[in-house]
């Protein structure tokens, strides 16, 4: 890896962890990733107009997996505020990071959706993955029983973990579907498909929170005392990308980016550790320490 490589990672790294800080730091809604995403898609606004993505050219198909997309952004956006608001951050970020990896692998299996099966290491890196989120819920070890997981927040961060899932699969399928029709893949092409993401993302929350009064409420308290934090998340998530997609014009291996990405995961758990003086016990070092070495294993062994 480069260094110009490495300093664009490690800038995403801590934009990404930063900007869940920020989400779980403001006690998140739909209201709040309602304005978040309405910013990511003015910023991903002018790309699309320079760019040379034609809507008339692509296919009812590409609308209806961009639909389906967005509906399984807005369940991720969902579980992920309400599951901010009763968990700690330092347990509900390594989690919906980790959870989806297994969910993709189950789902690209059982439809046949990868181009290669995985391999003794990508599978071990998988298991150990399963085995630290098994810790994370945990105050002990000695606590380990099926109770311990039957709870409003696991099911949320669950709710969460199968929204990334479902918009990781869909927008892989789609962006196929992006070069399949311009014969090339290009970073502007990436920023126009996440303008309709991010864009349909914010009207789908605006949709959904007109029908609850609390959400309602906050959306008013959100305008009236004019927060940055919702614009500051959705600035800081589309930078994280867009660092991501530049990265990979300077490694000749894609999977080192994978792997060094990892590191948001004990940056943003000390974040909530060291800052909002969340408590930091046994199972959830280990569990944590577990889930960046399967991480790593399966992005640098796939």
């Amino acid at each position: 890896m480069s260094s110009t490589a490495f300093f664009l990672v490690l800038a995403s790294v801590f934009l990404h962890a930063g900007w869940n800080f920020i989400s779980k730091k403001s006690v998140p809604s739909l209201a709040f990733y309602c304005l978040s995403c309405g910013t990511a898609a003015l910023v991903w606004l002018l790309p699309f107009l320079f760019s040379e993505f034609k809507c008339h050219l692509m296919p009812p198909e590409f609308w209806l997996l961009l639909a389906f997309s967005v509906g399984f952004e807005i369940l991720y956006v969902g579980g992920l505020a309400y599951s901010y608001r009763i968990g700690d951050i330092s347990m509900v970020y390594p989690l919906v990071r980790a959870l989806p990896l297994l969910l993709t692998a189950a789902v690209t299996s059982i439809f046949a959706l990868g181009e290669r099966q995985l391999g003794p290491l990508a599978l071990l890196g998988m298991l150990i993955v399963f085995t630290g989120c098994l810790c994370l819920p945990l105050h002990k070890f000695s606590d380990f029983k099926l109770s311990a997981y039957l709870n409003p927040l696991i099911f949320l961060i669950l709710l969460a973990a199968i929204g990334v899932t479902g918009y990781t699969v869909l927008d892989s399928i789609a962006m196929q579907r992006i070069t399949a029709i311009y014969g090339k893949k290009s970073i502007m092409l990436s920023m126009s498909y996440l303008f309709f993401i991010e864009a349909g993302i914010s009207i789908g929350a605006l949709v959904l929170l007109l029908f609850n009064r609390n959400e309602r409420l906050e959306l008013k308290r959100l305008l009236c005392t004019h927060s940055l934090n919702p614009m500051i998340t959705g600035i800081c998530s589309s930078g994280a990308y867009v660092l991501i997609l530049l990265s990979m014009n300077y490694v000749s291996n894609v999977s080192y980016i994978q792997a060094f990405r990892q590191l948001s995961l004990p940056i943003g758990v000390m974040a909530g550790v060291l800052i909002l003086k969340e408590p930091f016990t046994k199972p959830k070092f280990i569990g944590t320490l577990l889930i960046v070495v399967g991480l790593v294993l399966v992005a640098l062994f796939p």
